[in-house]
């Protein structure tokens, strides 16, 4: 069920295996992964992040110290940056 440590994730652009000191950041963005804002027009879809709040109400984030959070909001948004190019692209 779900991507586990260890276990290789292939994609074109990102062959290999989730590290364990990245596997807390990897579960939570799997956690929030459908919690998109999206922007639709003429030109299709584009994606413009995660939605926080949804990030931020997360038990896998709420649970954590203040520190931590900071932390993984961090490693998170940098995943999120890595998937908005990949989402938006033409």
């Amino acid at each position: 069920m779900g991507i586990q440590v260890g276990t290789p994730v292939s994609t074109d652009d990102a062959p290999g295996e989730v590290w364990a000191e990245h596997w807390p950041a990897v579960s939570l963005f799997l956690g929030v992964q459908t919690q998109w804002r999206i922007a639709a027009g003429m030109g299709g879809l584009f994606y413009q992040g995660l939605e926080y709040p949804a990030i931020y109400g997360h038990p896998a984030f709420t649970t954590l110290d203040p520190d931590t959070q900071q932390t993984r909001l961090e490693q998170l948004q940098l995943i999120e940056a890595g998937a908005l190019e990949v989402l938006n692209r033409r």
